[in-house]
């Protein structure tokens, strides 16, 4: 039996299958391949060794390795070194593994180059889109802030080192203003050749909460004075206008402590604290450019005839402000009477005080305003290069100009009226009369502007003041009006040359005033003033003034009077 089968293995060996690992096809052995001896034993065991290599490379073959995906990729690996079958994870000479290894890498390599991608455009987005404001202000950095020339600054203690900008940009605001007023009159007046000095010192400060705390639309305001001086009027003149409009009060003064809030997109505004009427009602800018008191603030109808609460004195009340269109307002306040403390301190009610009503419409139109700018562009110059060729030059053309910004003809007109539930002092008997009241009129109208960019043109105004009852006012009837010329000179763009005149009707009652039977009853009183204010920086500016007082006093004993001096004024 072993003969038999030792032959049939010899016999079917040339027929013998052999299979190749990479692409699995059948093929007959290499014809250098012979059987010398079948039947021999060696040839058996052989035999068998070779189809055990033929059932395993057939049958037990490795599955085709699938795609693998980066994230397929990190799986595979040893999660510790115990895990690895050996140290290069090769087989036969050749790293299997090796693939799949820079598959691998090159995802982490990726990934990698992402991640700092991200944290590159993160650290420029911080360091130089969304950089918020720095806190902390170095002298470096305040240095940069600073004016190039002693014009361009606002204030004349500058900036503080960058702490002025820094509390102005969180929304608090100190000021601090000086102001005074030299006259004398070498002619005229009860006493000719007389000079006097008065100033005014004003410390305050303003609190926008929006800037502070993000709460839109409230302003808190905080401001006292120091005066000084005489009155060149009460020691030379015998005017019953002061010629200097600070000579009033001198001592130091509580002025204002109010809280203002905006609210319906800033169309409505109420005010409330202490307060003077001068804030609100019957003022105009344009009044505090002149030197006598006729013209200066508040009509002084109102402040001597209703005994109104105008700077520097001011007491409780309150204001409210709709603007009814772009145009139109209306004002309406309601105000403590009572006499004015010294220093302003005594901020309590009594039982005697009273209450003033007042209303005012007012209407700021603005006519004939630019469209565009009528000015042509400069023809673009030809300039010379280093290649030979001509350039446009682009310092020759105009910078484009913002329609909105340009400025016609404005206009300021107002009306409003006071009642006042206060008893009052009549003038020719020791008995006190109730209720007072009084009406006011104004107009501003700019006439002339050569340049639409600037401020510079002349100005038209005027203001009528009406207290008829004779028995308390003292001044029944007042009409002011002037001019203002601002950039007259070439090259002096925000100086202004201003002309003023005041007139007042006194009373029909004073004729039976123990004054006027000593001194003649009281008729009228006539001022002429010519200023001009030189602005030398934003913070200084210099008015010499000149004024003429006829009838001083109203009487007509007293020969009429020419005033010189100057104003000064300061900010800090």
């Amino acid at each position: 039996m072993s003969s038999f089968l030792c032959f049939l293995a010899a016999a079917t060996l040339p027929f013998a299958y052999t299979s190749s690992p990479k692409s699995g096809s059948i093929s007959t052995p290499p014809a250098a391949t012979k059987v010398s001896n079948p039947i021999q034993p060696a040839s058996i065991s052989h035999v068998e060794e070779q189809e055990d290599q033929l059932i395993q490379e057939l049958f037990d073959t490795q599955e085709p390795q699938p795609f693998i995906s980066p994230y397929e990729a990190m799986a595979p690996f040893p999660r510790s070194i115990r895990e690895y079958k050996n140290a290069s994870q090769s087989s036969n000479g050749e790293r299997r593994d090796l693939p799949r290894t820079r598959k691998t890498l090159d995802y982490l390599r990726s990934a990698l180059l992402s991640v700092v991608d991200e944290e590159e455009d993160q650290l420029i987005q911080e360091l130089f889109i969304n950089k918020e404001p720095q806190r902390f202000i170095s002298p470096y950095e305040a240095m940069a802030q600073f004016p190039r020339s002693i014009r361009e600054y606002k204030n004349a203690s500058g900036n503080w080192f960058g702490c002025r900008d820094y509390l102005d940009n969180h929304g608090i605001e100190f000021s601090t203003t000086y102001t005074s007023d030299i006259a004398g009159n070498p002619v005229g007046g009860r006493i000719p050749g007389g000079f006097t000095y008065a100033d005014n010192f004003t410390f305050a400060c303003l609190v926008e909460t929006e800037k502070l705390f993000g709460w839109h639309g409230g302003f808190l305001r905080i401001s006292t004075l120091q005066r000084d001086g005489l009155s060149l009027s009460q020691k030379n003149i015998g005017s019953f206008y002061r010629v200097q409009q600070l000579a009033d009060g001198h001592t130091f003064k509580w002025y204002e402590l109010s809280y203002q809030q905006d609210f319906l997109k800033d169309r409505w505004s109420f005010k409330l604290g202490r307060l003077g009427i001068n804030n609100d009602f019957d003022v105009s800018p344009l009044y505090w450019l002149y030197m006598n008191h006729a013209i200066d603030g508040t009509t002084r109808g109102f402040a001597i005839d209703g005994k109104l609460p105008t700077y520097p004195n001011a007491v409780w009340g309150s204001r409210l402000k709709v603007n009814l269109t772009s145009s139109t307002a209306l004002r309406l306040g309601i105000y403590q009477m009572t006499t004015p403390s010294l220093n302003g301190l005594n901020w309590n009610f009594y039982p005697s005080n009273g209450t003033l009503l007042l209303g005012q419409y007012s209407w700021s139109p603005e006519f004939c305003k630019p469209t565009s700018l009528s000015e042509k562009p400069q023809t673009p110059s030809l300039i010379p290069s280093t290649s030979g060729k001509k350039e446009v030059s682009e310092k020759s053309f105009q910078k484009p100009v913002d329609v909105s910004k340009l400025k016609g003809l404005e206009g300021h007109y107002w009306m409003g009226g006071y009642y006042s539930s206060w008893e009052y002092r009549q003038l020719n008997t020791p008995q006190n009369a109730p209720n007072s009241f009084g009406l006011y009129w104004h107009a501003d109208q700019t006439v002339y502007r050569p340049n639409p960019i600037s401020d510079a043109g002349l100005i038209l105004w005027s203001s009528y003041t009406l207290c008829p009852q004779e028995n308390i006012s003292i001044v029944t009837f007042q009409a002011n009006a002037g001019a203002i010329y601002t950039g007259l000179i070439p090259g002096r763009v925000n100086d202004s040359l201003i002309f003023g005149s005041a007139y007042g009707d006194f009373s029909n009652s004073l004729a039976g005033t123990p004054s006027s039977v000593k001194n003649g009853t009281p008729t009228y009183e006539l001022i002429y003033e010519l200023a001009y204010r030189v602005n030398f920086t934003k913070f200084f500016y210099f008015q010499p003034d000149l004024q003429w007082i006829i009838n001083p006093g109203g009487t007509g004993h007293i020969p009429n009077a020419l005033v010189l001096g100057a104003q000064m004024g300061v900010i800090f």
